[in-house]
Order: C-alpha cells, then structure tokens, then sequence
C-alpha cells in the first residue's frame, strides 16, 4: 500500500506539473496582482519543510534572514508561494540530513531579491544550464534516486518571469558547498492596485 500511495503521489505531482506548464504556455495563467509580505510566505514554506523534515526523519536547519522594514511585492500570492515552495524543497531535497537552508530576502536595484542557499550536493558546472530545461534532472545518484519530474523549475522560470523578474544560481558543483537560486520580484507601488 505504501509504495502504491508514493506512486500515485508522484504520479499526481507529474500531471499537475504537466497541466501547469501547458497552462502556463498556452497564455491561460492570468496572474492576480496584489501587495505580498514575501516574509510571511517565506514563513509559510519554511513551516512546510520542517514539518516535512520531521515526518521523513531528515533534520534540516532553516534560517530565514529578512529585514524588518523589506517592502510588499507585488505578486500573485498563489504563484509566488509556488516559486519560492519549490526552489526551497529543491533545496531540502538535494541537501543530506543535519543539513542548513538559508533564505535572504533583500531589496536590489528596485527589486526584491530571495537567495535560497544550501549545502548540498551542488550543481556541476556543466549541468548548470540546463536546470532550467523541462525534463531535466541531473546525472548525481542522489537527484536520480529522488522522485520529481523535472518540470518544477521550468515552472518557476516561467513564473518568474511572468513576474517582470529574473532567476539564476550559483554552485561551484562541489559537494557539501551546495547551490544558491536567487530570483527577483518587483516591488509594489500604491499605483498597482
């Protein structure tokens, strides 16, 4: 039953990843525009994690570094607790147990900038451009061994950029020294709403 329910899970995460990307491509994602605190979402998915972390037995540290006074972006609250949801258990995912996640949350250039740094297994050089590519998942044994589909950081760029923002990383593909994925948001001025 276990690993009918594992499955199943997986196989429903591979067609909502599926329907998404269509959506997304087909111009049928009309993006709902509001004031966000990006801390309480951070918040959120930092919550989600460590209750995944304890249920699966896989200790993880979590930090979240955030200036008090961080401005609202302006977003789509669904999507971007989807963006920074799935660039954080990437991170949870490909980080070994008793490992350390750091989200910074920090205001450049006009922008509010998320660096989601872990320290993982890392990216090889020669991977690092194509993490964006639906479908691709990377030749480490850990990433293979890990159920995904592949689909959840195309999604993300996407989305991303549908936000007027941009996303990229950093890894030197050492292991232990991990990745950061950063991506940018704008900032909400009162003449958006």
């Amino acid at each position: 039953l276990e690993i009918v329910r594992s499955n199943t899970d997986r196989l429903n995460i591979l067609v909502n990843d599926l329907l998404d990307i269509s959506r997304i491509e087909a111009g049928r994602v009309a993006l709902s525009i509001q004031a966000i605190d990006l801390r309480e979402v951070a918040d959120d998915v930092i919550s989600d994690v460590l209750r995944r972390s304890q249920e699966e037995d896989k200790p993880m540290g979590l930090t979240l570094d955030v200036a008090s006074d961080l401005p609202r972006i302006a977003g789509d609250l669904e999507r971007v607790r989807q963006i920074l949801g799935n660039v954080v258990d990437n991170s949870y995912r490909y980080t070994p147990p008793e490992g350390q996640i750091i989200i910074h949350i920090h205001v450049v250039d006009g922008n509010v900038q998320v660096d989601v740094k872990d320290n993982g297994i890392g990216i090889q050089p020669e991977e690092q451009g194509r993490v964006f590519e639906r479908f691709y998942r990377g030749e480490n044994p850990l990433v293979l061994a890990t159920s995904g589909t592949g689909l959840g950081l195309p999604i993300v760029k996407q989305l991303v950029e549908m936000h007027r923002g941009k996303i990229w990383l950093v890894s030197s593909g050492i292991q232990g020294e991990g990745s950061t994925f950063s991506f940018t948001l704008p900032i909400h001025k009162a003449e958006e709403l």
